[in-house]
């Protein structure tokens, strides 16, 4: 570079962008994959599930998601 030349672009930050488009699409393909996983562990109703301590959900940042896959698996 020289003195001169001006930078159009940020210096030193990557990222990825697996997908793109608006959540709407992907709500009915969260609600079925709820579903099945509710009728595999035998939950009929996650509100009285919750209340009673048997189901929980956790906040997980990308980076804890990539470090609990196994054997690089990604869901």
């Amino acid at each position: 570079f020289s003195q001169s030349s001006t930078v159009k672009v940020a210096q030193g930050i990557s990222g990825d962008v697996e997908d793109k488009g608006g959540v709407r699409a992907s709500i009915p393909y969260l609600h079925v994959g709820v579903q099945h996983i509710l009728q595999d562990t035998g939950v009929s109703d996650l509100q009285a599930a919750v209340k009673k301590g048997c189901a929980r959900f956790e906040v997980r940042t990308p980076s804890a998601q990539v470090e609990e896959c196994v054997h690089g698996l990604r869901l």
